[in-house]
């Protein structure tokens, strides 16, 4: 079974490369691809993927989707144990998850909670009970 999976993952990641070489200005579906790739614990090549998207939409302003690229980076890091890079990942979200939704949109309280997490992750206890109560506010 393990095997199988394998050889899924490694069909899927050269698809999705021939694709993504073929169609620049399909972003949805190289963040997509990067998301399934978390998911599968394949964490390297997602920010690969992640950082190739923020790379090719780098001309273009700051908007909701770069905030969702940023968001799901720091998931990443989170995943790996890196949590000050999770950290910064989640406050340039949060940054333009601020200007583009404001204070009170359900994004911006999800930003909050797992920038919570990763201070849970570095056992700042304190400072991740004022992130949680922020997301809850």
């Amino acid at each position: 079974k393990n095997h199988l999976r394998g050889w899924y993952l490694d069909m899927a990641r050269e698809l999705a490369e021939e694709e993504a070489a073929k169609v620049d200005s399909d972003y949805e579906a190289l963040y997509n691809f990067a998301v399934s790739l978390h998911k599968h614990g394949d964490h390297n090549n997602a920010l690969r993927l992640l950082k190739r998207y923020l790379a090719k939409k780098s001309d273009l302003e700051e908007n909701a989707n770069i905030a969702a690229v940023y968001f799901q980076m720091g998931s990443v890091y989170i995943s790996m144990g890196e949590y000050d890079q999770a950290f910064q990942m989640f406050e340039k979200d949060l940054h333009i998850t601020l200007v583009t939704s404001g204070e009170q949109h359900p994004d911006t309280a999800t930003t909050y909670n797992d920038m919570g997490l990763t201070y849970e992750g570095k056992g700042e206890h304190d400072k991740a009970l004022r992130m949680y109560e922020k997301a809850l506010q």
